[in-house]
């Protein structure tokens, strides 16, 4: 018989690691304050091609007796003349727009080139991140239901608290890392459910599949265990293949889909532990609670 690896017996390092991880990033990425994009918040983003080399730093200086310099962010795209320009929406949007339009063609007359604008109005951006929120929230709705229906309560229970432990450390990463908060990174959240509960129900099926061989003739946690094991081939090489494609994403996708991009490789990472480490055990737990009750 192959030697078996304990996943269940460190369980309680594993809780220990996810709450670390989760109070650390969320409690750092609090202290910095999240950033959330013009998707959310209401804004113009302005991509602009200078005909010279500048710095980001000269873009800012041009609008820095105006009212644009206080919320402004310019990001430089790299191997390139080109930049992101990006202003919230305290006013109207179109009047932002032609402000800086105006500002820049007074320093760079004709040398400035204007590649693509986005308009979002503060009452949008506000509709935007509830429907972002309400997203996350019902799809971990009809997951409890679905899973609920085909196993027992408890996984479904379990496999929400899982994902929402997921989706939590990937939140909290990106808040951390000072990066920012827009559609995509909610399209990133959303994947990385859909790929979570995917590894979880595996393992779930598997332990239903033993419970059903071994009735009551092995202890329950001895047989989670080995679900575990048995199923473990597959999670690591489906993980590893996926993680190595968003990791290209990440390097080569350039600016545009890198905070997707980094949302994924986090969501994969935790979500392959979490299905290992955290799912399984929390069964465990539940089993152990209601026995002794």
């Amino acid at each position: 018989m192959e030697k078996q690896f304990d996943f269940i017996g460190k369980r309680y390092i594993a809780y220990l690691i996810s709450i670390l991880l989760i109070v650390g990033s969320w409690g750092y990425g609090l202290y910095k304050g999240p950033k959330f994009g013009i998707d959310f918040t209401g804004g113009v983003l302005v991509q602009i091609k200078i005909d010279e080399n500048v710095s980001t730093e000269k873009i800012r200086q041009v609008f820095k007796n105006s009212e644009i310099a206080k919320g402004l962010t310019v990001q430089k795209i790299k191997g390139s003349n080109e930049f992101i320009l990006k202003v919230p929406a305290e006013k109207d949007p179109n009047k932002l727009v032609e402000e800086l339009k105006l500002q820049l063609k007074k320093v760079f007359k004709d040398g400035v080139h204007i590649l693509r604008i986005e308009m979002i109005g503060p009452a949008i951006g506000k509709e935007l991140r509830e429907k972002g929120l309400l997203a996350v929230v019902y799809s971990m709705i009809a997951i409890l239901i679905y899973v609920a229906w085909r196993f027992e309560p408890v996984f479904a229970v379990t496999s929400v608290l899982a994902l929402l432990h997921d989706s939590l450390i990937t939140v909290g990463m990106l808040m951390a890392t000072g990066r920012e908060f827009n559609l995509p990174v909610v399209a990133a959240v959303l994947t990385i459910i859909g790929y979570s509960i995917n590894d979880t129900i595996v393992v779930f099926d598997r332990i239903r599949e033993n419970m059903k061989k071994y009735k009551n003739s092995k202890p329950f946690e001895e047989l989670v265990n080995e679900s575990i094991n048995q199923t473990l081939s597959r999670t690591v090489i489906t993980a590893l293949t996926t993680f190595f494609v968003v990791l290209c994403l990440f390097l080569f996708g350039g600016s545009t889909i890198n905070n997707f991009s980094f949302a994924l490789l986090v969501g994969i990472v935790v979500g392959t532990y979490s299905s290992i480490f955290i799912a399984s055990s929390l069964v465990v737990d539940w089993y152990r609670i209601r026995h002794k009750g």
